[in-house]
């Protein structure tokens, strides 16, 4: 009987809900006990609206993850997740360039080309002009555009400088090593994620609140003021073809995907060329510099989500994380998880990082584990002392 109830257990549903108990405060867990308990037609309707929206690659990964969990899909369905990458480059390469000249974002690759642009300056720069105008004119404008693009600048000033080897602080040349240039794209990536979930309505309540404090604390408005009459957005002009080519012939999305721009730098710089040094020197005393490791410390959340998944899970991430800790537990998903991340989270929302009504289930199944432990124990208890009393009735009588 123990043995059957034991067997039964094992492959049911309970032993499953075991396992997350043992992990409860695990991402990786809970997103994987919840994407098992999905239905055939949970899978179905969450490829189709990926579909609808153009995103192939969280399509993709849904397929894989219902085959993961032994769900059966048509066939007609699976086919449609399959992009030659002739239709891809193409596709993606439109919206990239598209992304980073104009600034807008209709697609996960226009998203590369305006954070691209971010990452050479001039999306910074022209999110500056505009907003830091509309500030200084008494109009109305969009604070986190401005605080983080403001951010987004300090450190792409950084990277700009690390090609020559150094950077300037208070006036002294400093050399940049590594894990500095390596801090200061995963805050770039950060700070332009932030600015452009923002503009895009993807921030998630809390997080707008937070982030509009200290991005209206970041800024002195009369340094601002002398500051917007140095700088100015550069006109675009076309990369040399050679510069194209190279760039295109050596383009890995993957590397895109992962927020890593250095391959475009050339041609974008080309293309829309900007003096960061001379940006950086203009900006001084724009940003208070105690609110700056604030944002820094946000953006490097926000970074770090990037770095352990991609670009596309750190904008799902901010549509429902409420706080810094949230942050923290989808980069640990993501760490997981990897280039799935996204479609996980498209899927769950919130509920692929916490465990919500589960943490009742949960409780009842630990709750029952115990008492069928204790009963188990007893029922051993008892058999030993019965087995014990016959053993000594027997030998009283003999």
């Amino acid at each position: 009987m123990l043995a059957a109830s034991f067997i039964a257990f094992f492959s049911s549903n309970q032993f499953a809900l075991l396992k997350l108990a043992f992990g409860f405060y695990d991402p990786f867990s809970i997103t994987q006990y919840r994407m098992s308990r999905l239905s055939d037609e949970e899978y179905k309707t969450a490829i189709e609206q990926s579909l609808e929206e153009g995103d192939i690659s969280d399509a993709q990964s849904l397929v894989d993850f219902a085959r993961e969990n032994g769900r059966e899909l048509p066939t007609e369905l699976v086919e449609r997740t399959q992009e030659n990458p002739f239709e891809f480059g193409l596709r993606n390469t439109l919206d990239l360039v598209n992304g980073a000249r104009t600034g807008e974002m209709t697609s996960m690759a226009s998203a590369g080309g305006v954070l691209a642009a971010d990452y050479v300056g001039v999306g910074d720069v022209r999110d500056i002009l505009i907003q830091g105008n509309n500030l200084v004119q008494g109009e109305s404008y969009d604070k986190i555009t401005l605080g983080f693009a403001l951010v987004g600048a300090a450190t792409s000033a950084t990277i700009a400088a690390a090609s020559a080897g150094t950077f300037i602080t208070s006036g002294a040349a400093t050399p940049v090593t590594g894990p500095a240039l390596a801090l200061a794209t995963t805050i770039d990536n950060g700070a332009s994620i932030v600015k452009n979930a923002n503009k895009m309505r993807k921030l998630s309540k809390p997080l707008v609140k937070q982030i509009t404090r200290i991005s209206t604390n970041l800024v002195n408005v009369e340094p601002l003021k002398k500051a917007l009459t140095r700088v100015s957005l550069p006109l675009p002009k076309w990369p040399s073809l050679t510069s194209v080519r190279n760039s295109l012939d050596n383009l890995d999305w993957h590397d895109l995907a992962k927020g890593d721009f250095s391959r475009l730098k050339k041609p974008l710089s080309e293309m829309m060329p900007t003096n960061m040094g001379d940006v950086e020197t203009a900006l001084k005393g724009v940003v208070r510099t105690d609110e700056l490791e604030n944002a820094k410390i946000l953006a490097k959340s926000v970074g770090g989500i990037v770095a352990a998944g991609d670009v596309k899970t750190a904008f799902r991430a901010m549509e429902y994380a409420d706080d810094a800790k949230d942050l923290s537990r989808f980069q640990k998903l993501a760490a997981s998880m990897k280039g799935k991340t996204s479609a996980a989270i498209r899927v769950l929302g919130k509920g692929a990082i916490k465990l919500g009504k589960l943490f009742y289930r949960v409780i009842i199944i630990l709750i029952a584990v115990l008492g069928w432990v204790l009963g188990a124990l007893w029922f051993l208890y008892s058999m030993v002392r019965f087995s014990y009393r016959m053993v000594r009735r027997v030998r009283g009588v003999t």
